[in-house]
């Protein structure tokens, strides 16, 4: 049996506590940043993307309305079938497609913005457990590293301080 433990490093053990506190800082940060995005892309989602589509959809239904109202004004009351002019019908399509192209914007809108509130709660879910591990159990791991490394280095001390074996008698020599 040995009578001295062979400690290789207690450095490299210190060393390792300030990489796990760096890891857990950067840890949490980065769960800051992801939710923070992901609740500013929401908030802009619903804040100020539908609004605005919104109000594009009413100005748009304007729009198509206006339009009516000049194809009606400019038609030619003394013929049996009055058309529309090609320059307001073309004005009347144009303000068609625009409307359905904001309400499909809208829906979209709608739909992810659903989607994204539903994957915020599930990530807020699984990151707390994260968060609570890199908070709690790190920090525990790093308390740890430092008395592991004080009890190894108090341990090297105890082999160094010991004292020299005394010198024993010869054997055949004055008594």
């Amino acid at each position: 049996m040995a009578e001295r433990a062979n400690v290789g490093s207690v450095e490299a053990l210190r060393a390792f506590k300030p990489a796990v506190v760096k890891f857990a800082e950067e840890s949490q940060a980065a769960i800051s940043a992801s939710e923070i995005s992901a609740r500013r892309t929401l908030d802009w989602l619903l804040r100020e993307r539908r609004p605005t589509l919104q109000r594009e959809i009413r100005r748009y239904q304007e729009e198509i309305v206006r339009s009516r109202t000049r194809m009606i004004s400019r038609a030619d009351p003394m013929q049996d079938n009055p058309l529309p002019k090609v320059d307001d019908r073309l004005d009347l399509d144009a303000a068609k497609r625009r409307l359905r192209d904001a309400e499909e914007k809208l829906e979209h809108v709608r739909r992810w913005s659903r989607q994204l509130e539903r994957a915020l709660e599930e990530y807020h879910g699984a990151v707390s457990q994260l968060g609570w591990f890199v908070r709690g159990e790190l920090g525990k791991a790093v308390g740890a590293l430092e008395q592991m490394g004080n009890i190894l280095e108090s341990y090297a001390q105890i082999g160094d301080r010991r004292p020299a074996r005394p010198a024993q008698p010869e054997e055949g020599g004055a008594a």
